[in-house]
């Protein structure tokens, strides 16, 4: 299935309904549905993210110090940037660090470091790093957020995400994950959490990742709660909210709520196939005011 084109004419509203789905029997390829997002060329990609801000061609052109044709075909991949026109067309258009990375992908064909066509390997040192850690914290592999490893704080404050055995067929898939009933009894914005999530995968995980992962992780997702899973896929989010990183967690024992904070950093020295996601309980209880 093709992704339609995301209507972004309400630049008021945080979330903006895609077009509606193809029918299950167009998506279903060999028995299983497809979840195959288009894999955008850099144009296509820059083009969406200038709608979604609302500028015209000629204020990014002018940011860009470009003219207004070659951005034009820029846009419609008639033409490639040079590199320090590549760079000046996405600081003109203000682009996350995330969204940034994805540039970077197709600039370099699919080429990144985070590929995950190979096991990221997880050693003894980079077991102790992570338990080190006072609070909840994982080694995930990204964009499509595999579980590697989990230290004793996060596997006791969410057990079913905890690795998969060695043996098991596929890894545990944090995406996977919160589409199931664990995932909503532990958070309280389970929503907001979900569509962040997916739409993470949804936007980065073409060309980065093969299809066939991800159609099994959308397809488990879908297979969980299918009506919810097709919201949150169309979900388009702007900067604010993806930039959320609040997890409201439901603390069975004491009967309250906890916020937590999220931080993905990623490793430089040495290099890494994932990313450590720490989870840092906040100090105000939740819905005090800052």
């Amino acid at each position: 299935m093709q992704i339609a084109e995301r209507s972004l004419a309400n630049s008021d509203t945080q979330t903006i309904s895609a077009q509606p789905f193809s029918s299950a029997r167009e998506r279903r390829r060999n028995g299983k549905l497809s979840w195959a997002c288009e894999r955008p060329e850099i144009g296509v990609h820059l083009r969406r993210r200038r709608e979604a801000l609302g500028l015209t061609q000629e204020e990014v052109a002018i940011a860009a110090t470009t003219t207004l044709s070659s951005l034009r075909k820029w846009e419609a991949g008639l033409r490639n940037p040079s590199t320090e026109g590549l760079v000046a067309w996405c600081r003109a258009l203000d682009l996350p660090d995330w969204m940034l990375r994805k540039v970077i992908s197709l600039a370099l064909n699919g080429l990144d470091t985070l590929r995950p066509n190979t096991s990221p390997h997880v050693n003894d040192d980079d077991l102790d790093h992570l338990e080190m850690f006072g609070g909840p914290a994982y080694y995930l592999t990204f964009p499509q957020l595999d579980v590697i490893a989990a230290n004793t704080a996060a596997r006791q404050l969410a057990p079913s995400l905890a690795p998969a055995s060695p043996d098991s067929d596929r890894p545990t898939n944090a995406v996977e994950w919160i589409m199931t009933k664990p995932a909503r009894e532990l958070l309280v914005n389970w929503p907001s959490v979900a569509t962040r999530m997916i739409h993470t995968l949804r936007v980065m995980g073409p060309g980065m990742v093969p299809q066939y992962r991800l159609d099994e992780i959308f397809n488990a997702c879908y297979s969980h709660s299918p009506r919810e899973f097709k919201r949150f896929f169309a979900a388009d989010l702007r900067d604010a909210a993806t930039d959320d990183n609040v997890a409201l967690v439901r603390n069975p024992a004491t009967d309250t709520i906890e916020r937590y904070s999220c931080r993905a950093l990623r490793p430089t020295q040495p290099m890494h196939q994932f990313e450590q996601i720490q989870l840092v309980r906040s100090s105000r209880p939740h819905g005090a005011a800052a």
